[in-house]
Order: structure tokens, then C-alpha cells, then sequence
């Protein structure tokens, strides 16, 4: 009969770690892009017609945000369009199971190719960014790219993910170290 060779103990962990640490960064993410859109709003003010942009401005229109649009593009499609508040519900789920999934491939990848986390984070915080909002967003047709965008609007939320990025990696590392 065939044996499997066991399995490292740390390594039923990794996972789990992982998707602590997307979370973590998700929460503190979420907590940081009001104070960094007021703050890109005041020194690179965009216009109103700016703001109405999907993705431009999550404090006065969270509905307009990447997330709460395509679960609207896809439950229309559907035949069953889903109200405002189902689908800030809905963008939720999608902001967090996002950002645990990206924990989990973020601590398998800098386990296994430590240069994963140079910059502490933020490469790979800037990485998502340019994979999201600067090429599958505009590609879908969800999002204008950055360079069509009020400059507010790129700074928060490129800002947003580096600080992502930097948290990713901070709770990876705490997690690594209580091991």
C-alpha cells in the first residue's frame, strides 16, 4: 500500500495563516481609505463629474465602488437586480474573501520565494493594485484605467493597497513568528 510522506506541521497552518493575515490587511485597508480619500481629495481636489467615476469616491457613493458594480452588472444580467444595500452586503464579502485569498497566495509565495516580500509588503500591495485597478478592472469594462481617473482617486487607492500590502506582510510575519 502507498504512504504518504508527512506532512510538515507548519504547513496544515500555512493556509490558515494566510487567510488571518488577507483579512487583517482587508480590515485595516478598509479602515484607512476614508482618511486617505479625504486627504488625496484636499490636495489633488477632483471635480464632480471625477467623483461620479466607479471607483472614485467610496465615502459618498459606495455603490459606485469595482465590487458593488460588477455584483450589479451580473445579478442584472441574471434577470434579478439586487438593491443597494444587498449589494454594498455583497461588495463586502467580495473585499474580504479577495483579501484572504490574497493572503493565502501571498504567504505561500513569500514562503516559497522570500524576494515576495521585499518592501515589506508593499511591492506586492502595488502588484495587486496595477493587477486590479490598473489592467482586469478596465479590461472588464468596470473601471476606468488610472491614467483616465482624477489623480485623488489613483493616489488613495494605490496608496490603500500599499497599505494592504504592508499589513499582509506585517501579520504574515507576527504569524510566522508565533509559530
Amino acid at each position: 500500500m502507498f504512504e504518504r510522506p508527512p506532512v510538515p506541521a507548519y504547513f496544515s497552518l500555512m493556509p490558515t495563516k494566510g487567510l488571518i493575515a488577507g483579512l487583517v490587511a482587508s480590515w485595516v485597508k478598509a479602515l484607512t481609505e476614508p482618511r486617505l480619500q479625504a486627504v488625496a481629495e484636499r490636495i489633488l481636489p477632483p471635480t464632480p463629474t471625477q467623483k461620479q467615476d466607479v471607483g472614485a469616491d467610496p465615502s459618498g457613493h459606495p455603490e459606485n465602488m469595482p465590487p458593488a458594480v460588477l455584483v450589479d452588472r451580473v445579478t442584472v444580467a441574471l434577470g434579478h437586480r439586487l438593491t443597494v444595500p444587498q449589494r454594498l452586503r455583497a461588495q463586502q464579502v467580495i473585499h474580504y474573501t479577495m483579501g484572504a485569498g490574497l493572503g493565502v497566495a501571498y504567504s505561500a509565495a513569500a514562503r516559497r520565494w522570500p524576494a515576495t516580500s521585499l518592501g515589506r509588503g508593499t511591492l506586492a500591495g502595488l502588484a495587486i493594485y496595477a493587477g486590479t485597478h490598473g489592467s482586469l478592472l478596465p479590461a472588464l469594462g468596470i473601471q476606468r484605467p488610472p491614467w483616465r481617473l482624477s489623480p485623488a482617486a489613483v493616489a488613495w487607492e494605490s496608496t490603500s493597497h500599499v497599505v494592504f500590502g504592508a499589513t499582509l506582510e506585517a501579520a504574515r510575519s507576527a504569524l510566522e513568528r508565533a509559530q
